[in-house]
Order: structure tokens, then sequence, then C-alpha cells
């Protein structure tokens, strides 16, 4: 019928070499103090790409691809924001991403 919305073509990109994807689980007063834009703040300029988002039960998953060196940097910095208090981190190794090429905030 009618064709509104056209349907973007996904281009797979050649990541760099060393590229990693892993997922943290954050547990603590992670939600309702602007945590999931801490992460994009801090994960956009050094070129990762994922996303973040709340989970029902208060903690908050991300997905961050990137380098390694930039990935731990990140997770260093939120760890050092006077607001947000983590009380664990967990993290696994998961498949890279090859379609992705921002870093988004899932509500």
């Amino acid at each position: 019928m009618f064709k509104f919305f056209k349907k973007k073509e996904k281009i797979k990109r050649e990541l760099p070499p060393g590229t990693i994807r892993k997922e943290f689980h954050f547990e603590g007063n992670v939600q309702n103090i602007g945590f999931r834009f801490e992460v994009q703040s801090h994960a956009k300029p050094l070129g990762i790409t994922g996303y973040a988002k709340n989970n029902d039960d208060g903690s908050v998953t991300a997905q961050l691809q990137g380098s390694e060196k930039n990935i731990n940097k990140v997770i260093t910095d939120l760890q050092n924001i006077d607001r947000i208090q983590i009380d664990s981190v967990t993290e696994k190794e998961i498949p890279l991403d090859y379609y992705e090429n921002d870093f988004y905030i899932l509500y």
C-alpha cells in the first residue's frame, strides 16, 4: 500500500583489529541519576559503539564494542563519578556486531 518508511539497508562494517564486545551488568545506585547518559558520553568520544539500558530490577545493562583499552577506560571513568555508586559489575565477552555504528540509550 503506502511506503512511508523506507527500510534502511544494513552495511557490514570492517572493524579495527583488536575490537572486542563486552556486556556489563551494573548494580547499585545506577538508575535515576543519568547513568546511561554518562556511559554514552564517555563511550562516544572513544569511538565505542553499543547501548545502555535500564532493567526492571534497578540495574543497568550496557554493551560496549571497541578496543579493550577504551572499554576499560569507560568503566574506570564511571566508577569515579561521585553521584554513581556501583556495588557490583559483571562482564562477559560477547560476539561482535558488524552492523552497529553508534552508541544508543535504550528505553
